[in-house]
């Protein structure tokens, strides 16, 4: 029978009654609890006028018991059912139901499977198992105290199909389990499957010091990487495709050969977990980033061969990140954790009603996020979802750290405890995400943000004013440095002194991420051709090598987006998330045509790895052996100076094509000229193009 009227509890003792104007004569109403024993009468608090319903606000004599079943009756004999409301959002809920073990999802051996999920408010669950010949049959779980429920079912169940039935009210949903591992291609199941038959990894992490500075990150898809039709790859758009030893027309390495070959420390993989709005069993359909989590432990479908395999998946990427530690480099996932593809059928609000995401004052959920929701990582049970799966992660694919998406969206304290959950596994790992600050109802003190830097000392942020001041900004529709455009002196010293001296940014050279360059926005190629079209084709590629060069050579953690090596384009497409191949695809005969920037990013790392000035970790150092030399206000370039260990470093950083002439006042050998790696005596230097020259001193 359809409800005239709703009702929700709110917190133990409070009930919130929805009542439409058009049913009632006046506000003159009765409220009586019903549960199995006499209807108890509830007491109005307060009337509220909101449009065409009045909300009536009530208190209960007693508090309420999560595990039975309520109605709202009125003094008509109408009925509502009692629906869960802002009461999971109570600190009393949080406190009572919070379970702490770490044996959520399946638990599996040959003589039984224990099935368990947390739902503290429902009536029923039942777990729909489908064994190997197709039969399903429905076993109900059993609840136990803090909102666990529970079942074990005898029986080797391997590569049974699972998910949960779940009654709040009156309805029974069907739901994946949010800690599976396994998922068939449509993700319409999870399987039970032995974790003992994985790939097992063959080869150790490559050696890392820990230090962030020591890191060159490199960004990528691993479809983009893996698609193109130019190079002959047999697993195209799959995680094995970036294995293969496959050769451009030139002859040059692709996949991890190729990054190798650049001297990469981390490779940064854009999300690789189970996304939405891409089509694992068609997998030309559509194309996607993959910041759409439907299923947060589950490895992508569609960068698998055999989505529909219980194991393929997993064993595929276990084996890839094997391969990439073989070649020397790390591997860091990018990760989603603000967020979920589509709340309504994401476990979480199945399970358990508006707790998992944010809300506002008037209980609607917010969307600060642009996707709809808001994951509210300060809630003890989704914090621990959160550490839970990054702890799947970093143990089971031997992962080096993360990248947080929209990391400004997510609370300190869970940010902290990522960090330590991630050393604790790996003690060289790191952590580091955009530290936007967004507009969330989460306190100011208490956001994962750039300007919390201090509450959160050992995470990085993607450094947008290091980005906009070296490239330009879309948003104000300017020029920056390396362009051309005007801009200070000053500021460039602060940013390639690690954006921490004087309190200008951040707190430490370790937690600034330097890019001009990510997946998001447009390629710096395009951009440049957007914001100076007066510039020649030549002009555009000597202000991308500067600001290449700026992003290595700066103290911090240097960031390089796949194919801004090679000044990479995506056909004037600021937002490339869901285009085409034909948009993302790695064009690898670009790569051939401008192999020698790719041989300039290579050296240019190579004398950051040889040389340690430029890793300083500690802003008292940068500030005591980095200075300016020359005193000529009429220079047209920022010269530095910076002590290393037995030698000076001299950087000229030069944005025009003014001509300039610079005395040593002594010899100095010549290292970087701007494109190349060399070893040129000089005494003094005659410029005339932009770039970054560097220069070598030895002191006695």
């Amino acid at each position: 029978m359809k409800e005239t009227f709703y009702s929700y509890l709110d917190s133990f003792n409070k009930i919130t009654i929805i009542y439409p104007k058009n049913r009632i004569s006046d506000t003159e109403k009765e409220f009586y609890l019903v549960a199995e024993e006499e209807p108890i009468h509830i007491s109005i608090d307060e009337i509220l006028d909101i449009g065409s319903e009045f909300k009536f606000i009530c208190s209960l004599p007693e508090s309420i018991d999560l595990s039975i079943e309520y109605y709202i009756k009125d003094e008509k004999g109408n009925t509502s059912v009692l629906k869960p409301g802002a009461i999971v959002r109570t600190d009393l809920f949080e406190m009572l139901y919070f379970y702490d073990k770490k044996d959520l999802g399946v638990t599996y051996s040959k003589e039984s499977s224990i099935f368990k999920v947390w739902t503290p408010i429902a009536k029923e669950v039942e777990l729909e198992l489908i064994d190997l010949n197709g039969k399903t049959s429905f076993i109900e779980l059993e609840s136990y105290p803090r909102g666990l429920w529970q079942v074990e079912v005898l029986g080797d169940l391997e590569c049974y199909k699972y998910r949960y039935h779940v009654r709040i009210t009156t309805e029974f949903k069907k739901t994946l389990d949010p800690y599976a591992i396994s998922s068939d291609a449509k993700a319409e199941y999870n399987y039970v499957i032995n974790t003992d038959k994985l790939y097992k990894f063959k080869y150790p992490k490559p050696e890392f010091s820990g230090r962030p500075v020591d890191a060159v990150i490199y960004e990528m898809h691993i479809r983009d990487l893996t698609i193109s039709k130019s190079i002959d790859v047999k697993k195209r758009g799959t995680y094995l495709g970036l294995t293969e030893n496959a050769k451009t027309k030139a002859g040059h390495p692709t996949g991890i050969n190729y990054i190798k070959s650049l001297g990469i420390t981390h490779v940064q993989i854009l999300p690789m977990y189970d996304f939405g709005d891409v089509n694992a069993l068609n997998k030309d359909e559509k194309y996607n980033w993959g910041y759409n989590p439907v299923q947060y432990n589950v490895p992508s479908g569609w960068l698998a061969e055999n989505p529909e395999d219980p194991y393929a998946r997993i064993n595929e990427l276990r084996r890839l990140i094997d391969e990439i530690h073989h070649a020397g480099m790390n591997v860091i996932m990018d990760v989603v954790y603000n967020h979920v593809y589509e709340f309504d059928t994401f476990p979480f609000d199945i399970l358990v009603p508006g707790y998992f995401y944010r809300y506002d004052e008037r209980g609607i959920k917010t969307n600060v996020s642009g996707c709809g929701n808001d994951v509210a990582s300060s809630r003890r049970m989704a914090r621990k979802f959160i550490l839970d799966s990054l702890d799947y992660w970093v143990n089971n694919f031997n992962l080096s750290g993360f990248r947080f998406d929209l990391m400004g969206l997510l609370d300190v304290e869970t940010m902290n405890q990522a960090h330590m959950l991630v050393k604790a596994s790996d003690p060289e790992g790191f952590i580091y995400g955009e530290g936007w600050n967004m507009p969330s109802n989460i306190p100011d003190n208490m956001k994962a943000n750039m300007n919390n830097y201090r509450l959160l000392p050992n995470i990085g942020f993607f450094n947008d004013r290091f980005r906009d001041t070296i490239k330009g900004s879309q948003w104000t529709n300017s020029k920056g440095f390396a362009l051309g455009g005007k801009t200070q002196f000053n500021d460039i010293l602060y940013l390639l002194t690690g954006s921490c001296i004087d309190n200008y940014l951040l707190g430490t050279p370790n937690q600034t991420i330097n890019y001009v360059e990510c997946h998001d926005n447009y390629t710096i190629y395009d951009f440049t051709k957007e914001i100076a079209p007066e510039l020649t084709e030549e002009q555009i590629k000597d202000s991308l090598r500067l600001a290449m060069s700026i992003v290595v050579l700066s103290q911090g953690v240097p960031f390089i987006h796949a194919g801004q090596e090679f000044f990479r384009t995506k056909y004037g497409e600021e937002n490339s998330y869901n285009k085409p191949d034909s948009i993302n695809a790695f064009d690898w005969d670009r790569l051939d045509e401008n192999y020698d920037t790719v041989e300039m990013l290579r050296d240019l790392i190579s004398i950051r790895r040889d040389y340690p000035c430029f890793r300083y970790d500690r802003k008292s150092i940068i500030k005591e052996r980095f200075k300016l030399f020359g005193n000529d206000v009429s220079f047209d370039s920022l010269r530095c100076q910076i002590i290393n260990l037995s030698d000076t470093m001299y950087l000229i950083v030069k944005n025009n094509y003014k001509y300039e002439f610079v005395d040593f006042d002594g010899n100095v050998t010549m290292i970087f000229d701007g494109k190349r790696r060399v070893n040129v005596a000089k005494v003094s230097m005659e410029l005339e193009r932009p770039g970054v020259y560097v220069f070598v001193k030895g002191r006695e």
